[in-house]
């Protein structure tokens, strides 16, 4: 059975940065995300989001550039259109959470797709609905790894 995660850029940007809050718990998530049945479902803002932040953050332009670039080519990647919908359902979120607005299509996205959301933003993970399954990278790469270990639970 395949999981769905959506994956806030924070992990994408930490999985990165060896200095960012959060390095090694989202290194060690990224690598449990080769070993599994594991389908991502992403707000399309997220190559933007990545590659922004990593060159603010003092990467090359280069390196930024072809990190957020090679995102598209996940094949366990879906990104998902903000179109007027999702736009709409990120709104409701963000206004009921009180949310910043990006931070929003990545709760929207799991909730619509019944994903875990996984993050390293406090907000997301105080402030995401109920319905969203919120948890930050090491709680999301035991789950994987228990999944892989007994995969009939």
């Amino acid at each position: 059975m395949t999981t769905l995660f959506a994956v806030d850029a924070s992990v994408f940007v930490a999985s990165c940065r060896p200095r960012e809050p959060g390095h090694l718990t989202s290194v060690d998530f990224m690598g449990a995300l080769l070993d599994a049945d594991v389908l991502l479902v992403e707000p399309a803002i997220l190559p933007v989001e990545v590659g922004g932040a990593l060159r603010r953050a003092g990467m090359d332009a280069e390196s930024a550039r072809e990190y957020a670039e090679s995102l598209f080519e996940q094949p366990h990647l879906n990104l998902v259109a903000t179109d007027e919908r999702m736009a709409r359902r990120s709104l409701a979120v963000a206004i009921q959470c009180r949310l910043r607005g990006a931070d929003a299509l990545y709760v929207a996205a799991a909730a619509q797709y019944g994903a875990r959301l996984v993050t390293l933003d406090g907000e997301q993970l105080e402030r995401a609905p109920a319905a969203v399954r919120a948890c930050k990278p090491d709680a999301a790469a035991r789950l994987l790894r228990k999944t892989r270990e007994n995969p009939s639970e």
